[in-house]
């Protein structure tokens, strides 16, 4: 029966320290056997006291103070002194403007003979008879006679 008892007040405190002391937060296959400890356990009463007051201290900790009037000043004197420098220079702040645009140029360079250079794999053997009689020259009359005599 202890060790019931033990094994229970083990998994009572693991959904404290985890879901914390309120009880609409514990789980609800553990809630009666949690409710139960708390009536019978005083073990379990003082596992949940310590954790109310360790939830208290974390909720008046995690509060932000306000921002007093005097950092507002200081943050925006600063931004304003970090911001000054032309228009373009707002726009990219990273250096010269030159070595990313000829970067772009070369890759749109390359990228252009290598499709120029590169064999066509998208089309087919007819795709390809049939562009030579289109681009061809032929009149219509000289493809009319070349499909009759097919």
């Amino acid at each position: 029966m202890k060790e019931k008892l033990s094994a229970e007040l083990e998994r009572f405190k693991s959904v404290v320290e985890t879901y914390g002391a309120r009880e609409e937060a514990w789980p609800a296959a553990d809630l009666p056997m949690m409710q139960r400890l708390l009536e019978t356990s005083a073990v379990a009463r003082s596992l949940l006291r310590q954790e109310t007051k360790f939830d208290l201290l974390l909720q008046q900790e995690s509060r932000i103070p306000p921002a007093s009037a005097a950092l507002l000043g200081r943050v925006l004197r600063s931004a304003e002194d970090v911001n000054r420098g032309s228009f373009l220079k707002s726009l990219w702040p990273f250096g010269s403007l030159w070595q990313p645009a000829a970067g772009m140029a070369m890759a749109a360079c390359l990228g252009i003979l290598l499709g120029f250079a590169s064999p066509d794999i998208l089309s087919s053997p007819e795709e390809d008879s049939l562009n030579a009689l289109v681009f061809s020259g032929s009149s219509l009359l000289d493809l009319e006679n070349d499909y009759e005599n097919i």
